[in-house]
């Protein structure tokens, strides 16, 4: 799962990437709206995390555009705010959000609500990931080959469900690096290149064939074809 953090509050922004990251969830991060209309158009979220006071335009007309895309996959949006009058979170909710969340919150609840906004979902989520063989669940950090069972670590999975994701097409490095964003530090290509390495003699060691995981040169990473 990918999720966009919308919060213009650089403190409370890198709170919420590495919680997002600690629960298992690819992020990525916008401080104004421009800059989330931006990443929605170029990329796909499965959730929304979305402040309503930004600094260049209400997050309610965010959510508004985001309700008006035509697009087969629209993200779930979560409110989170600190306007908690009973008019707010009734324009929140009509304006097409799935939940309100308000500021101050339990970081243990926010979690909850995220996890029940992704099961109870009818829009095109999906809850399990294929390529020929390989089998993995979004957010987990298993993944079946065949017969076998492979434990990954936490980055190594977001890069199998990317890779997954694009059935085949490749992925450009700066992609499968923005799924490591958690607001502390910068991963660059040598990291990359080690997870990479390391998914890879996962794969093998489990039958796959040695090269499941395509380099594409000039550009990224993408499977083979099953």
């Amino acid at each position: 799962m990918k999720l966009l953090v919308v919060e213009d509050d650089s403190t409370l922004r890198h709170a919420l990437l590495r919680l997002v990251a600690q629960w298992g969830y690819a992020a990525q991060a916008a401080a104004n709206a421009g800059e989330a209309l931006d990443w929605l158009e170029r990329d796909g979220f499965d959730l929304v995390l979305l402040d309503l006071g930004l600094p260049d335009r209400d997050g309610l007309e965010v959510c508004r555009r985001v309700r008006r895309s035509h697009g087969q996959h629209q993200p779930l949006v979560l409110m989170l705010t600190g306007r908690d009058g009973r008019e707010d979170k009734l324009a929140g909710l009509e304006g097409g959000a799935d939940d309100y969340v308000v500021k101050p919150f339990d970081p243990e609840l926010l979690q909850a609500r995220i996890r029940a906004l992704l099961r109870r979902a009818h829009r095109p989520l999906r809850a399990q990931l294929t390529w020929g063989n390989l089998q993995l669940h979004p957010g987990d950090t298993t993944a079946q080959l065949g017969c076998r069972s492979l434990e990954l670590t936490r980055k190594e999975a977001l890069i199998l469900e990317q890779l997954t994701r694009a059935q085949g097409s490749a992925c450009s490095k700066e992609q499968l690096l923005d799924g490591f964003e958690d607001g502390r530090r910068v991963v660059g290509d040598d990291a990359l290149r080690s997870h990479m390495r390391n998914l890879r003699q996962k794969l093998s060691a489990a039958g796959g064939h040695a090269n499941l995981i395509e380099t594409v040169y000039g550009l990224g990473y993408r499977l083979a074809a099953p």
